[in-house]
C-alpha cells in the first residue's frame, strides 16, 4: 500500500509541474517592440506620409506601411507570413480596428494569436510614428 501512495504523489507531482512548465521559447509580446525596425518616411504626391516598419511576429516578420493623411491613418498595408488560421485570419481583423481608432490603442489582442497581434501593434506603432 505504501508503494502504490509513492508511486500517486510522483505521479501528481510530475503532472502539476507539467502543467506549470514555461517554453523558452515562446516569444513573449514584449519581445516584438524590442525588434521592430523603421523605414525612412515618404511623402504622396497628395501629401500623405507613409511610415514602414517590421516586427517579429509568430511566423516571422510582419512589414507594414500605413498611410497618414496629418493625424489620420488612411491605409494599412501588412505583408506577413502568419499561420493560416490563427495570426493570418487575426491580421485583418485587427487593421480594421485599428483603422476604426485611429491607433493601436484600445485595440485587443485576438485570442490565440496574442504574438501576431502584439507584432502588429508594435510594427504600426513604429510607422505611424516614422510617418509623423
Amino acid at each position: 500500500m505504501k508503494n502504490i501512495k509513492s508511486y500517486a504523489a510522483i505521479a501528481a507531482l510530475a503532472l502539476a509541474l507539467t502543467a506549470c512548465g514555461n517554453n523558452a521559447n515562446d516569444a513573449k509580446p514584449e519581445d516584438a517592440s524590442k525588434e521592430a525596425t523603421t523605414e525612412e518616411a515618404a511623402t504622396t504626391e497628395t501629401g500623405e506620409k507613409v511610415g514602414e516598419a517590421t516586427a517579429a511576429g509568430y511566423g516571422g516578420d510582419i512589414k507594414v506601411k500605413v498611410t497618414m493623411d496629418g493625424d489620420t491613418i488612411k491605409d494599412i498595408q501588412v505583408d506577413h507570413t502568419e499561420t493560416e488560421g490563427i495570426g493570418a485570419d487575426a491580421i485583418p481583423q485587427l487593421v480594421e480596428e485599428i483603422k476604426k481608432n485611429n491607433g493601436t490603442e484600445g485595440v485587443d489582442n485576438v485570442s490565440g494569436a496574442t504574438v501576431s497581434s502584439e507584432a502588429l501593434k508594435t510594427a504600426v506603432d513604429e510607422a505611424i510614428k516614422a510617418a509623423k
